[in-house]
């Protein structure tokens, strides 16, 4: 018996609900044909990656996991201190993986190997290379006749493309793979810009490690295409590949854009494809992160309930968001051939995501209050501030007591400095509209806070189609439109933001529809599918 469990990031339940019931996900229909289906609740109060896919994979709330966003605020320390939320002291239970002790294989899952690249001695084979990131997606301009340098590697503009390490990448050829040493890469694409230079695209440099038992299938994994762990996301929303759609462009920058989203598929997919040809695990885990590239760069375009709703540009970016769920079902496809009767399947996503149409700039109001101040870098200066919308953007405002270094509030003094900053960001108005932006405050368990005392860490839930941000305001307003049209940080319990879910093997009823479940369920599922395999053989 194998479990395979397949997580696409960002798969909302509305996206896969309404693609399905076109038709154009028949993996998931063959999925849910034999199986049950829900829409899942991701965690509160931050339904981010990181701590979605801690709910997900420990079957526990962000008070047990302690994972509250991409950076976790330290405890001790500076209040504006953080560390990573994927780092290797999280999460503060371990997956259910780790729990069994199961013969397991893992494509790209976070929180398999430990803080000196080790995995455990019943983990088979795994691949990850998101931690090891030397470069972000990007792009270089290259003059004509010029000799640039990027990450120690030569580009040089030549007729019909680009020299790279003395190597051409032609102009018309689209997206070449660069594998520089064992998991060191790349994605590259020239393109053609007026006047005769070169534009040098990349999809970053990544460092993949390789561990586990099975040597041989380690070796399958090596030979995957090269890791491309994103798309060009920022690169396309500033313009670089040309006007987009809803800015009047003609689609060559979502065809640029969507091609990096291949390369990204294509690494995935191939590693997982090794693994689902040569395993002998009793646990597989292919995590797919291409929806939600998708999703952040597209559907607040497409969904009819956020003020990004764009209807002349919607029904062509909607098929650009079919085609790579398509990708993204195809793959799926792959694991429902691969897995016989006595197999399970589950398909979950760590959260869904809604349109954005504008952020609000949280430390601003606060250091006019007098509450916050920056320092001259333009960071937050903990000696010099009461309350901070934290740095780490996981949605929590945090005074700043005395029991931290630079602490400046006595601890007595935490809930009225609370209250007054919380008064502070209640009163701020969007010009646009004339109406507030901040819905309520959140406990620690997302839950709205109500009369009585105030705690030193509260979490800001903004009205629909706002998000946050940490950033300096610079010259603008507060309140501004959004580049990035699709988001999640504070979990509004939006249903846009409940995460797909479906399961099919032995035991479990088909064509059931579960209504709505908690985003543990997944855990429980698999930990019990285990366990009673094990009584089963006790007995």
């Amino acid at each position: 018996m194998t479990v395979y469990w397949v997580v696409w990031d960002a798969a909302a339940a509305w996206i896969v609900d309404r693609l399905e019931a076109e038709g154009s996900l028949p993996a998931v229909r063959r999925l849910r044909a034999t199986g049950s289906f829900a829409a899942a609740r991701p965690p509160r109060p931050n339904c981010q990656t990181p701590p979605s896919l801690a709910t997900l994979f420990t079957g526990t709330g962000t008070e047990r996991h302690g994972v509250t966003g991409f950076p976790v605020p330290d405890r001790e320390g500076p209040v504006t201190g953080m560390s990573s939320g994927f780092g290797p002291k999280f999460p503060l239970v371990p997956p259910v993986w780790a729990e069994l002790g199961l013969r397991a294989a893992f494509v790209h899952v976070p929180w398999v190997f430990d803080a000196d690249g080790a995995v455990a001695p019943w983990v088979d084979a795994a691949v990850e290379a998101f931690s090891r990131r030397i470069a972000r997606p990007g792009h270089l301009r290259v003059p004509t006749g010029a000799k640039v340098q990027w990450q120690g590697h030569r580009l040089e503009a030549v007729p019909g493309g680009l020299l790279f390490d003395g190597r051409l990448v032609r102009s018309a050829e689209g997206w070449v793979e660069r594998r520089f040493s064992d998991g060191l890469g790349t994605w590259v694409r020239c393109l053609e810009q007026p006047g005769g230079d070169r534009l040098f695209a990349h999809t970053g440099l990544y460092h993949a490690r390789f561990a586990g038992a099975d040597l041989a299938l380690v070796e399958a994994m090596r030979t995957a295409p090269v890791f491309a762990g994103e798309s060009i996301g920022p690169s396309y929303r500033t313009g670089t590949f040309g006007p987009r759609l809803v800015e009047g462009g003609d689609g060559a920058a979502e065809e640029v854009f969507l091609s990096a989203v291949q390369c990204a598929a294509r690494a995935f997919t191939g590693a997982a494809e090794r693994t689902l040809a040569g395993h002998e695990a009793d646990l597989v885990v292919l995590y797919l992160p291409i929806t939600d590239d998708v999703g952040h760069e597209f559907i607040g375009w497409c969904d009819e309930r956020s003020g990004m709703f764009r209807p002349e540009s919607a029904a062509v970016l909607w098929e650009l968001v079919r085609q790579v769920y398509g990708w993204a079902d195809q793959f799926l496809g792959r694991v429902l051939d691969r897995a016989d009767q006595n197999d399970t399947v589950i398909l979950t996503a760590d959260h869904g995501i809604v349109g954005c149409a504008k952020l609000v700039h949280l430390n601003e109001p606060l250091i006019e209050a007098g509450l916050a101040a920056w320092d001259a870098a333009g960071a937050l200066d903990p000696a010099r501030s009461s309350v901070v919308y934290h740095p780490a953007n996981n949605g929590s405002l945090c005074v700043n007591t005395l029991d931290r270094p630079y602490g400046v509030v006595p601890p007595q003094e935490a809930g009225p400095a609370m209250a007054r900053a919380m008064a502070v960001l209640q009163e701020v108005i969007d010009p646009d509209s004339g109406r507030p932006v901040v819905a309520r405050f959140l406990d620690r368990h997302g839950v709205p806070l109500s009369d009585g005392a105030v705690p030193s860490v509260v979490f800001v839930e903004l009205h629909h189609d706002y998000q946050p941000t940490a950033a300096p305001a610079g010259a603008g307003p507060v309140v501004r439109p959004a580049a990035k049209p699709g988001a999640h940080v504070v979990n509004t319990g939006d249903d846009r933001l409940l995460a797909t879910f479906a399961a099919a093997g032995p035991g479990i009823k088909a064509r059931c529809h579960l209504g709505e479940v908690d985003n543990t369920f997944a855990a429980q599922l698999v930990r019990r599918r285990f366990l009673s395999s094990l009584q089963k053989v006790d007995s």
